[in-house]
């Protein structure tokens, strides 16, 4: 009788201190949800500019195919067709539809829609049109960064 209420007690014991370890190590998921919107609309480009990490993954219809990681960048040319040499007072907003945290903290992923518009410097024409995005965001030495993202505009009907 006493061997099992030791044993009891010190099954309880372990699950108090395994429940307080859990609330210890617990991710303030809101939190998280907060970083990642203040950082939504600060790097619409490919990797090279600003919150990718260096192996990224980047694809968008500017080029011809994914861009992955920031050596990448200079290997891999936009489409001609997308004019990025010409494009001046580049402008994005961003609308983010679904954003998840995973319960870890590290990993997230974002789905959003956006306007990106800019003027042609050739032509002064001024360009804009919608699109969607899919990220997928990690947390890299306390900083959250993008691992993934895949933007595309809208077929126009």
């Amino acid at each position: 009788m006493k061997l099992r209420l030791g044993v009891l007690g010190l099954a309880a014991a372990l699950a108090v201190h395994d429940e307080a370890r859990a609330q210890a190590g617990k991710v303030d998921v809101r939190a998280e949800e907060a970083a990642i919107r203040a950082l939504v609309n600060r790097s619409p480009g490919p990797p090279e500019r600003g919150l990718f990490t260096q192996d990224a993954i980047f694809w968008s219809g500017a080029y011809p195919r994914p861009l992955v990681g920031w050596r990448d960048t200079a290997a891999v040319k936009p489409l001609p067709a997308a004019g990025m040499e010409q494009r001046r007072n580049v402008k994005s907003t961003t609308e983010i539809v679904r954003l998840e945290v995973a319960v870890a903290g590290d990993m997230a992923y974002e789905f959003s829609d956006f306007t990106l518009s800019y003027d042609l410097a050739d032509t002064k024409e001024h360009v804009s049109f919608p699109g969607s995005a899919l990220r997928v965001w990690k947390k890299v030495d306390g900083q959250w960064r993008i691992a993934a993202a895949f933007m595309h505009p809208h077929t126009a009907k």
